[in-house]
């Protein structure tokens, strides 16, 4: 940035005095229209400065850096609901079916977060319970929470109905903020895509919504022939996006080229591992930061990609409130694969003993 408001201010009085070997009177007309146009001179100033930052991806920031990602055929990815499960328990049996209809809303001890069940949930006649999945209200990590943190229900009843329990609210995301975005714009300008490399094929899959990552490797069985594997955000991708990843990927295959999109296959890994808690805390609360991150480590992970226990770790060792951990015996890493996405089936973290 250049010269601030009082550098330059006390620069043009220098020169003011210089050129008339008179000093500029502060309540003088002279020194008014100094100041006024010191002020007008750093508001340029400052947007010239803020112009030239985003002229560049590498400094660019909001909008800005979102026209530099169009450029690259990139969009800024939106976030995600989290999701969960919720146990519906009546007070007492009834002589009916009960039928709990999608959209029912229910919400935190403290009003704060609100989930929204996605299908219908039936109680049977003479039963207490009935089980349905809920999604966050709206996209972000706050929606992420540990079980039973969902507490009680907001849409009105005419029976006595409660929730008697409810699972990890997992899968939230913010919007990609402007750190990740910025890294996959310098990515796509050091691998240029140029038609028939591998970055041409993996730019134009991460363009479509709901590819997390993909991954393209020649077809060794048939001559031309390329395969792109893709993947979500901790899980297969859809039918759906499959096909639409093909049709985006045949409208920009060049000649002689074959191109088929397929879903990577899920490699399931199960997680265990006992953790080192620090003194006075609340280990309950650091065991569920923990399996936050741990999750949110595995969702990130991209098709192609190795894990690295070592690398799970270092992320386990961030977690405020964690001093140590060990994995349980036989735990070990696993190598990456070209058509792979590694997925957590099974997460066990509990305190040292």
């Amino acid at each position: 940035m250049g010269y601030s408001y009082s550098e330059l201010l006390a620069r043009m009085k220098d020169k003011f005095t210089q050129e008339s070997g008179l000093d500029a009177d502060e309540a003088g007309d002279i020194g008014i229209r100094l100041r006024v146009l010191a002020g007008e001179l750093y508001s340029l100033n400052t947007e010239l400065d803020w112009i030239r930052r985003q002229m560049f991806p590498n400094t660019a920031t909001g909008e800005q850096l979102d026209l530099h990602a169009q450029q690259r055929g990139l969009t800024r990815r939106k976030g995600q609901k989290a999701g969960g499960a919720v146990t519906f328990m009546l007070d007492s049996p009834l002589e009916y079916e009960l039928t709990i209809p999608a959209g029912t809303v229910c919400t935190t001890l403290d009003g704060s977060l609100n989930y929204i069940t996605v299908s219908d949930a039936t109680i049977i006649r003479s039963s207490l319970y009935a089980y349905a999945n809920v999604k966050a209200e709206e996209t972000g990590e706050k929606y992420n929470s540990g079980p039973n943190s969902i507490k009680n229900i907001v849409t009105y009843f005419s029976v006595g109905i409660s929730i008697a329990a409810s699972s990890d609210m997992w899968g939230g995301t913010n919007d990609e903020d402007d750190e990740s975005l910025r890294a996959r714009i310098m990515e796509s300008m050091r691998n240029t895509p140029d038609g028939v490399n591998a970055a041409f094929y993996e730019a134009v899959a991460l363009g479509v919504e709901g590819v997390q990552s993909a991954k393209a490797c020649r077809n060794t069985n048939q001559i031309g022939g390329v395969i792109i594997y893709i993947g979500g955000r901790g899980e297969a991708p859809s039918q759906a996006t499959i096909d639409q990843v093909q049709q985006a990927i045949d409208e920009k295959t060049p000649l002689g080229v074959v191109a088929s999109v397929r879903a990577a296959s899920l490699q399931n890994v199960s997680v265990s591992v006992s953790i080192g808690i620090a003194d006075g805390l609340n280990s309950s609360s650091v065991i569920s930061r923990t399996k936050t991150r741990i999750r949110q480590f595995f969702d990130e992970m991209s098709v192609g990609e190795g894990f690295i226990m070592s690398a799970l770790g270092k992320v386990i060792m961030e977690v405020d409130g964690v001093v140590n951990y060990s994995y349980a015996q036989g735990s070990s890493d696993v190598g990456a694969s070209y058509g792979t996405l590694i997925k957590l089936q099974n997460l066990t973290v509990v305190p040292m003993s």
